[in-house]
C-alpha cells in the first residue's frame, strides 16, 4: 500500500459545520489545533512524524485564533477544555484521548496512538482539497500579471506563511522560505522580510523580485506533479 502523505490528509477546518462534517466522514480523525507560539511548531513537528506512517487517519487543522468558532464547537462536542496546541484522537466521532502543548511530545504521543490505533490499517484518506501550494501559487501567478503590487504581494505572501509557519512541512516550508531573506527560520516576522528585500535591491545585490517569483512558481508547479 502506498503511503499518503500527511499533506494530502489534512483538512481546514473554519466552522462548526466544518467540524461536524470531518468528525462523521471518517472513523479515525484527530484535531490540531495550532497557535502562534513557538510551543505549535514544536507539537506540530511531532505529530508530522507520528502520523506518517498512518494513512487511515484524517487530521483537521484548526488555526487559532482565526477559526476560533471550530475550535469552540469541538470543546462543546468532546467536552474536552480548549487548549493551543491541542491534538485529540477521534474514533467514530468519539474523543479517545487529548493532550495540549508541551504534553504533546513523542514519550507521551506515541504510546498512545499505539494503544488507540487499530493494529492494521484501514482504507487511506486523501482530502482532495488538501492543503498544498495552491494558494501561493495563485499570488505568484497575480503578481506575475500585474494585478498585484509588489509591494501588496510581499505583504500578503509573508503574511499567509507567517501563519502557515508552524504547520507546514519542511520540505514545503524551506521551498516557500527561499523567496524572501528569513533569518529567523519559522519564527520569522514578515516586517523584517520586508526590510530586508528592500534593502537588498536598494544595493543591487538581488536579482529582481519578479525575476526570483517566476523561478519559484515552476518549482510549485513541479513539486505539485
Amino acid at each position: 500500500m502506498k503511503l499518503m502523505s500527511l499533506r494530502e490528509r489534512i483538512f481546514d477546518l473554519h466552522t462548526p459545520e466544518q467540524v461536524d462534517r470531518f468528525l462523521e466522514s471518517y472513523p479515525l480523525t484527530a484535531i490540531f489545533k495550532a497557535g502562534t507560539s513557538d510551543k505549535t511548531f514544536e507539537a506540530w513537528a511531532y505529530v508530522e512524524k507520528s502520523l506518517e506512517t498512518r494513512p487511515d487517519l484524517a487530521l483537521g487543522l484548526i488555526r487559532i485564533p482565526e477559526d476560533r468558532t471550530a475550535s469552540n464547537h469541538v470543546q462543546e462536542r468532546s467536552a474536552i477544555q480548549h487548549q493551543s496546541p491541542q491534538f485529540i484522537l477521534f474514533r467514530d466521532a468519539k474523543p479517545i484521548f487529548d493532550l495540549d502543548n508541551r504534553k504533546i511530545n513523542p514519550d507521551l504521543l506515541e504510546p498512545l496512538l499505539a494503544q488507540s490505533l487499530p493494529v492494521h490499517l484501514g482504507k487511506p484518506v486523501k482530502n482532495p482539497a488538501a492543503v498544498g501550494l495552491q494558494a501561493y501559487a495563485d499570488l505568484l501567478e497575480r503578481f506575475m500579471a500585474a494585478t498585484l503590487s509588489e509591494e501588496r504581494f510581499q505583504w500578503d505572501y509573508l503574511d499567509r506563511l507567517k501563519k502557515e509557519a508552524g504547520w507546514r512541512s519542511d520540505p514545503d516550508f524551506a521551498l516557500l522560505d527561499s523567496l524572501f531573506a528569513n533569518p529567523d527560520g519559522r519564527a520569522f516576522r514578515p516586517a523584517t522580510s520586508v526590510a530586508l528585500e528592500f534593502q537588498a535591491q536598494l544595493a543591487g545585490e538581488k536579482r529582481p523580485l519578479l525575476e526570483r517569483a517566476k523561478e519559484l512558481l515552476e518549482q510549485i508547479r513541479v513539486s505539485a506533479q
